[in-house]
């Protein structure tokens, strides 16, 4: 399939459409940003100036909005750079150094496609770029495109076409000599095995591949080995060798200096123990919180605070679960996730609540509920109804704790969710004895 390019003819074009896109995301901060880094050159705003305007909205989005939406705006403004260069290139000469230059261009827009969760777009890139490097017959360059692909695939969940691409990179990086691609293909393949269920394949070609990787020091590969081996291990409910091979992924991620990845090793290494009743659990989720809030990881460290949040309410330390919940409420409005913002509210409601300041809780626990059922997201509205009903009840409004007490039972009911129900039924007849 052929790449279709979003038709910037010219830089002027797309310098319009940079604008269009700073506004989209960031409004007025947005159009403020972009005057800012033009002064009052307003019409010298050329190609080679764009990646330095990339540069300066990073510098100015990163510390209010978190790395992860810096990097969302920044790559929407490389896309439009990129694909005018590509559209640009597509009009020269075709001789090997085009080619070679079509293939960075097409590696880079597949990459940033796939950042932005262009999925579709990032095949057409990925295929391209494949079809580029097997018309200059360069093995490398196939063998790269190759892992695009598989590692596209992967997220797709087409586990057939990655284990077909990963077994043609194991074969011309073995011909070739390449033994950190061979590597590649074969921690690929083995990812592809225990997804298929066969875990005893795919922990076999993990461990192979992190032989390769760790004869060759190769901190950042040996890290994401182990993080698959603790998502096998994980998958097959052994948390325990699972929270191993994560805490020496989150080790090999910091010698690496690949913090956000060691950030979200040591976020899941704190919910699993969590789950798992274990104390350490604070420690874990202590140590995400600061080292994402260090390094301006500002939804790690959101759900950092959210989960201690749940842990104090859990043992009764009300003003601590306030603490944390609002943290995390603050930090979830800040990268504007909904969802989390949700979770934050009902989490502080519920430690408010255990203060005894009912009014504020309810009006907490009404403004989650509403999040919810904007967000369609039913277990957490009938979770929700079933906390705000509990605050009702004690306030004295009956029936319109009735009320949310039996479209909670609504909710659970149409989710087959057996224990729920007979808590919520119970809890009903308690207060059906109650108004008698």
């Amino acid at each position: 399939m052929s790449v279709g390019y979003p038709g910037y003819d010219t830089m002027n074009v797309g310098i319009v459409k940079i604008k269009e896109v700073l506004d989209q995301e960031l409004g007025v901060q947005g159009i403020e940003i972009l005057e800012d880094f033009l002064g009052d050159k307003k019409r010298e705003l050329g190609e080679d100036k764009v990646e330095e305007l990339e540069d300066h909205i990073f510098e100015k989005v990163v510390g209010e909005k978190g790395i992860e939406r810096a990097e969302e705006v920044v790559d929407r403004i490389k896309k439009i750079r990129l694909s005018y260069q590509l559209k640009k290139l597509s009009e020269g000469n075709k001789s090997r150094i085009h080619h070679r230059k079509k293939y960075e261009l097409l590696k880079e827009l597949g990459n940033v496609s796939f950042n932005l969760n262009q999925l579709e777009e990032t095949e057409n890139y990925f295929n391209e770029m494949l079809k580029v490097s097997e018309e200059l017959s360069k093995k490398e360059m196939i063998i790269d495109s190759l892992k695009s692909n598989a590692e596209l695939y992967l997220v797709l969940n087409d586990l057939d076409r990655v284990e077909e691409n990963a077994r043609r990179m194991i074969e011309l990086a073995g011909e070739s000599g390449n033994k950190v691609m061979e590597g590649e293909g074969i921690k690929l393949a083995g990812i592809v095995s225990w997804r298929k269920g066969d875990h005893r394949e795919g922990m076999n070609y993990l461990t192979d591949s992190l032989k390769i990787f760790e004869e060759r020091d190769l901190d950042e590969k040996i890290a994401s080995v182990y993080r698959e081996l603790g998502d096998l291990h994980v998958s097959m409910e052994d948390h325990d060798k699972g929270v191993e091979y994560y805490k020496r992924a989150a080790e090999f991620f910091g010698r690496a200096v690949m913090l956000y990845e060691r950030a979200n090793m040591l976020l899941e290494i704190g919910i699993i123990k969590s789950e798992m009743g274990e104390n350490e659990a604070v420690e874990y989720l202590e140590l995400a919180e600061e080292e994402s809030l260090e390094n301006s990881f500002f939804d790690f460290a959101a759900w950092s605070s959210l989960n201690l949040g749940e842990i104090y309410l859990e043992e009764g330390t009300f003003k601590k679960a306030e603490d944390k919940s609002r943290s995390a409420l603050e930090l979830f409005q800040k990268v504007e996730d909904k969802h989390g913002e949700g979770g934050a509210k009902l989490t502080l409601g519920r430690s408010v609540a255990g203060k005894n300041e009912l009014s504020e809780a309810e009006k907490i626990l009404e403004e989650a509920l509403s999040t919810f059922r904007k967000l369609e997201l039913q277990e957490s509205e009938a979770e929700t109804r079933y906390r705000l009903a509990e605050i009702q009840k004690e306030k004295g409004k009956s029936e319109l704790a009735e009320k949310n007490l039996e479209e909670a039972l609504k909710i659970y009911d149409r989710l087959d969710m057996t224990e729920m129900k007979a808590e919520i039924e119970e809890k009903l007849d308690d207060l059906t004895k109650y108004l008698k």
